[in-house]
């Protein structure tokens, strides 16, 4: 039995002691938390301004307008993109979900540190709490681009039908980054500040704003950006959502990489997060 670095206490961890089978069987018998936490943030996030909830729409919406006042009519990137406002808005919403999710789970254990030291729980039920609450409030963005799409007259399509498909793939990613970043922020309390800014690169590197293809082009083959932006699992991710709802070109290739990545990325990242939960609220 692996021990905390405390002998002298007498006292053994109980979670790192826990195989993964026993841990996932613990996390399922608290499986309410998951949901109550939540449901209970999506109520309270704005329920001191004064649109309330309807920031959860508004939010995104006011992104979406400044980035198409930029780029889709001053820059005018939309050239040769067909129905850029959806296509921008799918881009802006699908990177939003997983910069707030990582960034969510980044602070999900030092924000709880009070409820970790008096309650015993998995520890993995904090991020994946901040998971689910983000997806709430996705639900209600894809309820717009629905919208959205049948007012630009692209319509509805068979493809739709594999959204859930999309959202599982793109969930696997998100809740791998939380919990990758949930144990690098407890461990070095400056992450919180640094993820931001790696978002903004990769907002760039993600094709959310103009087509990848013109940024690679204009980079050259030489460029150190070209293999990161190919290798963005995000990127590759926004485009199965264009293909859903736009029919975008994709190959079979590109769906089975999109696909892996993200559930190397989910089982990395609870693996690493776990080996650490003996630690945290601790400091």
């Amino acid at each position: 039995m692996v021990t905390s670095p405390e002998p002298s206490s007498g006292l053994t961890s109980v979670s790192e002691a826990l195989s993964t089978r026993e841990y996932l069987t613990a996390m399922w018998k608290r499986r309410e938390f998951t949901i109550e936490v939540p449901l209970e943030q999506l109520r309270s996030t704005h329920q001191t301004t004064l649109l309330g909830n309807v920031w959860h729409l508004g939010n995104p919406l006011l992104f979406v307008a400044v980035y198409y006042l930029i780029f889709g009519v001053i820059f005018e990137v939309n050239r040769g993109v067909d129905h850029f406002l959806l296509w921008l808005t799918m881009g802006i919403f699908a990177f939003q979900l997983t910069s707030k999710t990582v960034m969510g789970g980044a602070n999900s254990i030092t924000s709880n540190t009070g409820m970790i030291r008096a309650i015993k729980f998995p520890r993995a039920l904090l991020p994946i709490s901040v998971v689910i609450s983000q997806l709430l409030s996705f639900g209600i963005e894809m309820g717009v681009l629905g919208a959205m799409a049948i007012l630009a007259g692209v319509g509805v399509s068979r493809r739709w039908l594999l959204l859930p498909f999309v959202l599982i793939v793109h969930t696997a990613l998100n809740l791998g980054g939380a919990f990758i970043a949930a144990r690098l922020n407890d461990t070095f309390k400056d992450v919180q500040q640094i993820i931001p800014f790696i978002f903004r690169l990769l907002m760039y590197l993600s094709g959310v704003m103009f087509p990848l293809e013109r940024l690679l082009s204009s980079l050259g083959e030489k460029s150190w950006l070209v293999p990161l932006a190919e290798l963005n699992p995000l990127a590759r991710i926004i485009d199965l959502y264009r293909w859903v709802f736009l029919g975008a070109s994709l190959t079979g290739g590109h769906i089975a990489v999109t696909t892996a990545i993200p559930f190397l990325v989910l089982w990395f990242g609870f693996r690493f997060f776990k080996a650490a939960e003996w630690r945290y609220g601790r400091a």
